[in-house]
């Protein structure tokens, strides 16, 4: 298994699994303009089985006026369903771990939903804890 950062090349990839995990249909070229486009602040992780695309995260940096340190967030994390439980999920979040602390984030934040029982479970064996704060969004 390989874990690198996205690039244009990764861009029919990545528009395939995120069509299966948001279920939001980029082509190939908006997927590519939008790698272009957040480049320096988000990046697409990509996991491969030699040139099978098995899943993906997205890390994000954030920047906080009010404190001087920089945190990261977990935006996506998804996984080919034959390839799961094999450690993709874990090698994807390590390597996004490791890539923050790089850029100098002092923390990495995640959100999840509050009845997503696999997907907590996963987060907390690998050390995340649930800090009680509540997501509240109002669309504009």
């Amino acid at each position: 298994m390989e874990i690198r950062v996205a690039t244009a090349a990764d861009a029919t990839a990545l528009a395939r699994l995120n069509a299966a995990f948001n279920d939001v249909h980029l082509s190939p070229e908006c997927m590519a303009e939008q790698l272009a486009r957040c480049s320096g602040i988000e990046w697409a992780l990509m996991a491969y089985n030699g040139n099978e695309a098995i899943g993906f995260a997205c890390l994000r940096l954030i920047p906080w006026l009010c404190y001087s340190v920089t945190y990261a967030e977990l935006t996506e994390l998804f996984v080919v369903e034959t390839f799961r439980r094999r450690g993709v999920a874990t090698a994807l979040v390590a390597y996004a771990e490791r890539l923050a602390h790089e850029a100098g984030a002092t923390e990495l934040r995640l959100l999840t939903g509050r009845d997503n029982d696999a997907a907590l479970a996963f987060y907390q064996t690998l050390g995340y804890d649930d800090d009680d704060e509540m997501l509240m969004i109002r669309h504009l």
